[in-house]
C-alpha cells in the first residue's frame, strides 16, 4: 500500500522509473535466494526388531584345536530375520526367530573380543559387519560396521543398495535378551542420510 501511494505521488515518467527500480530489487533477491544452498534434508530414520537364530545359523571357528568354545580371535558367521519394531516383547525370552511375520534377513559376520562365557557379562562382545537385507526381494540393503556387546551400541552405516544407495549413518542397537535358540535378540534404530552428489 506504501509503494502504490509512493507511486502515485511521482509523475509518469519517474513512476516508470520507480517500477523498473522496485522490479530490478525483486529480481536481485530473488537471484540471490535461488544462490542459496538448498536446507539440509532431513534425516531417515525408522526401527526394526532382530532376533537371532543361534541353533541353525551360527557358525563359529575355534582359535586352537583343542578349544570348546569360541575365545578371543574366533569368527564366526550368524543369520536371522527382521522383524518391526515391537514385534519382539520384553526381553524376547520366548520369541521364536523363525515365526512368520518377518520383513527381512539379517546376516553378521565378525570377531570375539572375548570368551563366549564372559557373554553377557562383558560390556563388549564381539566386533563386526552386519547386513540388513529388508523385503522379500532382496533388493533394499543396508550395511554397518562396528563392536557388539550389552545395553545400546552405536554402530557406522557404512553404505546401502536399492532405496538405500547412497545412504550413510548411524545404527543404535540394544541388546533385548535371547531367544530359545540362544541367540540374541536385538532393536535396531537406523538415523541415515543421503551422502551429497
Amino acid at each position: 500500500m506504501f509503494v502504490k501511494s509512493l507511486l502515485q505521488s511521482f509523475t509518469p515518467r519517474r513512476r516508470a522509473a520507480g517500477v523498473l527500480c522496485l522490479a530490478a530489487l525483486m529480481a536481485l533477491e530473488g537471484s540471490s535466494s535461488a544462490a542459496r544452498p538448498p536446507e539440509k534434508e532431513q534425516p531417515v530414520i525408522f526401527t526394526v526388531d532382530v532376533a537371532e537364530d543361534l541353533a541353525g545359523k551360527f557358525v563359529p571357528t575355534f582359535v586352537k584345536p583343542e578349544h570348546t568354545q569360541p575365545e578371543r580371535g574366533s569368527f564366526f558367521v550368524t543369520e536371522g530375520r527382521i522383524f518391526p519394531a515391537g514385534t519382539i516383547t520384553g526381553d524376547g525370552a520366548t520369541f521364536d526367530p523363525n515365526r512368520s511375520g518377518h520383513i527381512g534377513v539379517w546376516f553378521c559376520r565378525g570377531t570375539h573380543l572375548v570368551s563366549a562365557s564372559e557373554i553377557p557379562a562383558a560390556p563388549l562382545w564381539v566386533n563386526s559387519a552386519q547386513l540388513f537385507i529388508l523385503g522379500r526381494q532382496g533388493k533394499e540393503q543396508i550395511s554397518t560396521e562396528g563392536v557388539e556387546g550389552a545395553g545400546t551400541i552405536v554402530r557406522i552405516v557404512t553404505g546401502g543398495a536399492g532405496n538405500y544407495t547412497g545412504f550413510v549413518g548411524e545404527q543404535r542397537q540394544t541388546f533385548l535378551g535371547f531367544n530359545p535358540t540362544g541367540g540374541v535378540n536385538l532393536r535396531v534404530t537406523f538415523t541415515l542420510r543421503k551422502v551429497a552428489d
